[in-house]
């Protein structure tokens, strides 16, 4: 049995908003249930407390569950293409990779040839890979939703 925590307690501990673990998750039939009630400090409401390596390994689950799909790595991949020709090539939609052209301009090998950008392929491959997964942001302090709740 882990440290025993509140949600709140929790949520900080991973970098998520305590909104998003009481409204989204602990509703869920698989969430962990609490344990124990902490100790009232004056007249307010008594917190429950939970596992906490009940919590993480749910949490676990939940992330594994969620991980975008790995990508092969394609035939001749120190080939300069376009975002588009790689989307096209690992049999995804353009925006699939796309989106991601900042990171791709931070972490790819890139060459402009013209009005085009062309990224080394491997390069490409290898940063979807290490995508973080649904919901979570590449950089949370810039992540727009943390911003909208004060988080």
């Amino acid at each position: 049995m882990g440290e025993m925590v509140t949600l709140d307690e929790w949520a900080t501990r991973h970098g998520y908003g305590h909104n998003t673990v009481r409204n989204f998750w602990a509703i869920r039939e698989d969430f962990p249930q609490h344990k124990q009630y902490r100790p009232r400090v004056g007249s307010g409401a008594r917190s429950e407390e939970y596992d906490t390596d009940e919590l993480d390994a749910w949490l676990a689950r939940w992330h594994e569950h969620r991980r975008p799909t790995r990508h092969e790595m394609p035939d001749q991949p120190e080939e300069y293409r376009t975002l588009g020709a790689i989307a096209r090539l690992l049999g995804v939609d353009s925006k699939t990779v796309s989106q991601y052209r900042g990171v791709m301009d931070e972490n790819a090998d890139h060459e402009d040839r013209g009005q085009r950008r062309f990224y080394r392929t491997r390069d490409v491959v290898d940063v979807l890979n290490t995508r973080q997964g649904h919901g979570r942001a590449v950089d949370p302090d810039t992540d727009r939703r943390r911003r909208m709740l004060g988080r």
